[in-house]
């Protein structure tokens, strides 16, 4: 049977928990940049570990305003689903979702899981994890590629380009059509394009539904076969990166692996890499497709920059309502210790992750920039969570996962091959 704790929301636990002691929060205003001159407006809006590097002059924050609501900003059946889908699910004793008053499997969820979440709830900070999962179904399957930067301190050291496949059978009203007799929730497909050394480096995951684990395997070319993973592995530095597999959108494990706490509510400075929505086109075959016309730059790209590296110099932050939850690891073999991931708690997004070591020890930071997203016609919306900076304060080292960059493409509700996802499909994507 699973444990679930919950903090509660006083202001005293949640900073405690945080590191930092209990105080008013500061406030910002569009137009501030938080540097080190001026750190002190953040306090209290980022977790103690990124004011710390603001105040070392590392980092800065840009603060500005959205040209649009991302609480509305979701496809249309996301929006009905807030209401559609209030009380119809809860969780087992296994943190399995489960159809309300019933023990049946909820096999096909449209939309939000729980859309209104009690803090009074023992299973609270379990629901809203599920509702971040969601947050990334809800926008469907997806095709897109990413440059993984690897940046020490002064220069930039590597980069990777990253082909990802992702297809959900839950989420949409179109997974319904799918047949699932294993019941799978989704699967995920990784394979290394480029450099040369590594391509074809490859991850597949079948994550099912119930509590049954996840199944891993893993291509590496240096010994040309397909092995099984154990799900501890997916805490291991991505190809050799800062970026873990798991810290894919804060958190990208199974739920019932871990437990989860509710530490608080709080406001926060959230990255949003453009004010106004991007506009998308859709395919013939019904697919979104976006290519940003600008990147995210990094300090390394501007010689005038006097921050660390790995800062990225024109997203926007914007103050946000999020949740933050603990997460402890169930297998002895994670490597991570204790992490806090905070979550908009409007869009259930994923803004940012503290982690530390299994010593509890602060180790790495995420900070995770968000877009949000128009069709030509204006009729439907999405706000997907794209670039991810990850920074290990021990090597002095970081890895940026560029997706609002020219060169990356991007589909989503995307028309993927579930035949890709078989280990005969899985070995095409393998050197």
């Amino acid at each position: 049977m699973k444990r679930t704790r919950n903090l509660g929301i006083f202001p005293a636990i949640f900073w405690l928990f945080l590191g930092t002691a209990p105080q008013a929060v500061a406030d910002v205003s569009p137009g501030d940049v938080i540097d080190k001159t001026n750190w002190e407006k953040a306090e209290g809006l980022v977790p103690e570990s990124l004011l710390e590097w603001i105040r070392n002059g590392e980092f800065l924050l840009p603060v500005g305003q959205l040209d649009f609501d991302p609480l509305e900003y979701w496809p249309s059946f996301v929006v009905a689903s807030r209401q559609a889908n209030a009380g119809k699910y809860d969780l087992n004793e296994d943190d399995v979702i489960v159809e309300s008053g019933t023990s049946q499997l909820a096999r096909h969820i449209v939309g939000t899981p729980f859309p209104e979440v009690d803090p009074a709830d023992p299973k609270a900070a379990t629901k809203i994890i599920y509702n971040k999962h969601y947050a990334s179904f809800n926008t469907g399957n997806k095709r897109f590629t990413t440059v993984s930067t690897w940046i020490d301190r002064s220069k930039l050291q590597r980069e990777i380009t990253i082909l990802f496949l992702e297809a959900y059978l839950t989420g949409t009203p179109w997974a319904r059509e799918v047949r699932n007799p294993r019941d799978i929730e989704r699967y995920n497909l990784i394979s290394v394009r480029s450099p040369y050394d590594l391509a074809g480096t490859s991850i597949m995951l079948w994550r099912y539904l119930s509590e049954r684990p996840d199944m891993n395997y893993a291509y590496v070319p240096a010994i040309r076969r397909v092995r099984r993973m154990t799900p501890a592995n997916r805490s291991d530095g991505m190809m050799g990166s800062d970026m873990a597999t798991d810290d894919a959108a804060g958190y990208d494990g199974k739920v019932p692996a871990f437990e989860w706490s509710l530490v608080g509510q709080a406001e926060a400075l959230a990255s949003y890499g453009f004010r106004k929505p991007m506009a998308v086109s859709r395919t013939e075959k019904g697919e979104w497709v976006f290519k940003p016309d600008e990147p995210i730059r990094l300090a390394f790209q501007d010689e005038n920059a006097t921050v660390a590296a790995w800062c990225p110099l024109n997203p926007v932050y914007v103050k946000r309502p999020v949740w933050v939850i603990e997460a402890k690891a169930e297998d002895p073999y994670y490597n991570y210790g204790t992490q806090y991931i905070w979550i908009d708690r409007e869009t259930w997004t994923p803004v940012c992750k503290v982690i530390h070591d299994r010593s509890d020890k602060f180790w790495k930071f995420l900070i995770i920039t968000h877009v949000g997203l128009e069709t030509e016609d204006g009729k439907e919306k999405g706000v997907l969570a794209l670039d991810h900076l990850m920074v290990d304060t021990r090597r002095d080292h970081a890895t940026y996962m560029r997706q609002l960059n020219p060169v990356c493409d991007f589909t989503f509700f995307a028309e993927v091959d579930l035949n890709d996802f078989s280990l005969a499909g899985f070995q095409k994507y393998c050197k």
